[in-house]
């Protein structure tokens, strides 16, 4: 393997122009990929955090329960009206991507503000919610607990400290931004267990605290499905409900997105496709040029495996070496995507989130052995076909 390797590099040595536009080549191919697998999964995150931000794009709420519809979010209001928890999960909706139960009471003498004021404590699943974690403006470094509370953004307490709620203790995990909704902006949120807690120390229990039991429930549509196949559905599996629906054009926008990027997925598997082309064309005129070396190989005693084995070996060193090179280019190139748009989204409010540094190395290595693999497969065919031939016709150059 060490000799293959030798004879690799004295054969890209002595034809440098030419190994060097190989070297190019896949390396503008490489970094073209792994800059836009990392962008491509980055500006996915980002949309996730940013769509999530606007709402749910359907509610589903019992018949005569009062909703609160704004330009961004869907809000239930509290109401004594109740769903059963598992409706939605046991109709099994293809429309229906994923559901978020909330549980909403309204509550005065909690102890929160002044001793008449009503509060609204609001109970998600942290596992299933989209609608409130995206807004956390500032939260504690882990996940939220039993006795945990989220605070929206018009409640004034520091993160960390304590909050009395019907006189038992209550950590502040975490604050939300300015919504400009009601609910988002007086709730206070936490888990399905706390709320349940609380309502042995309510003066009345409401009944969407009853164990297994719903305000509503925030829907986000499946990719493909529209709002009224969802809506159609919905109605048919669920009875005593009622459907409320957002605005349309954001879930075209989502699913739109969503489909872009696929479609940049696939131009980025074609553009690998086209680069192993290139590489197996360029060493099938290599193989061509060089008969007399290989037929001399040949006729001194080297095997067909020891051929093919120097041919791959030479492309596999040039197209790792693109690879490298590539993957040098693409965080050049992030980096100054980060100093430039990234940094004015940023000063305007619009999240971008990176993609995190395990997985960046990973998109990394993959694109630099992909590079490899794609030299490995180009140069294998004219190097097979090579070997198979007498060193005789080699020497002479024929056919």
């Amino acid at each position: 393997m060490r000799l293959l390797a030798n004879l690799a590099l004295q054969n890209l040595g002595r034809r440098k122009a030419r190994s060097l536009l190989l070297i190019a080549a896949v390396a503008i191919g490489s970094g073209v990929v792994f800059t836009g697998a990392t962008l491509m999964r980055s500006i996915d995150d980002s949309m996730a955090v940013g769509f999530t931000r606007l709402g749910a794009d359907m509610m589903v709420v019992p018949e005569g329960a009062l909703t609160n519809i704004t330009a961004a979010l869907l809000t239930v209001e509290p109401t004594d009206l109740v769903l059963d928890a598992d409706v939605l999960a046991k109709a099994r909706l293809a429309s229906v991507a994923r559901a978020a139960p909330q549980k909403i009471a309204r509550v005065e003498h909690s102890g929160i503000g002044s001793h008449h004021e009503l509060v609204d404590l609001i109970g998600i699943d942290p596992a299933l919610d989209f609608t409130i974690q995206p807004w956390l403006k500032e939260k504690l470094g882990r996940g939220l607990r039993a006795g945990d509370v989220i605070l929206g953004a018009g409640r004034d307490a520091p993160l960390g400290s304590q909050l009395l709620i019907f006189g038992k203790p209550h950590l502040v995990y975490g604050k939300l931004g300015r919504t400009g909704v009601g609910t988002h902006e007086r709730g206070v949120f936490m888990s399905f267990a706390t709320l349940e807690a609380l309502a042995a120390s309510m003066p009345q229990r409401p009944a969407v605290l009853a164990p297994g039991k719903v305000t509503g429930f925030l829907v986000e549509l499946a990719p493909g499905a529209t709002a009224l196949q969802a809506r159609f559905a919905i109605l048919s599996a669920v009875k005593g409900a009622k459907v409320v629906t957002g605005d349309s054009s954001l879930s075209g926008i989502r699913q739109g997105l969503a489909a872009l990027l696929k479609g940049i997925l696939a131009l980025m598997v074609l553009m690998f496709a086209s680069m192993a082309v290139m590489v197996s064309v360029l060493f099938s005129a290599i193989v061509t040029e060089r008969r007399a070396e290989l037929g001399l190989l040949k006729a001194i005693g080297a095997r067909g495996a020891q051929l093919i084995g120097v041919m791959v070996v030479e492309a596999v060193i040039a197209t790792g070496v693109g690879g490298v090179l590539g993957v040098t280019l693409g965080v050049l190139v992030m980096r100054l995507y980060e100093r430039s748009l990234v940094y004015y989204l940023d000063n305007i409010g619009v999240p971008f989130v990176w993609l995190d540094l395990p997985h960046t190395v990973a998109f990394a290595v993959g694109a630099i052995v992909l590079a490899a693999a794609i030299g490995a497969v180009g140069a294998l065919y004219p190097a097979w076909r090579a070997s198979r031939r007498d060193a005789y016709d080699l020497v002479r150059g024929e056919g």
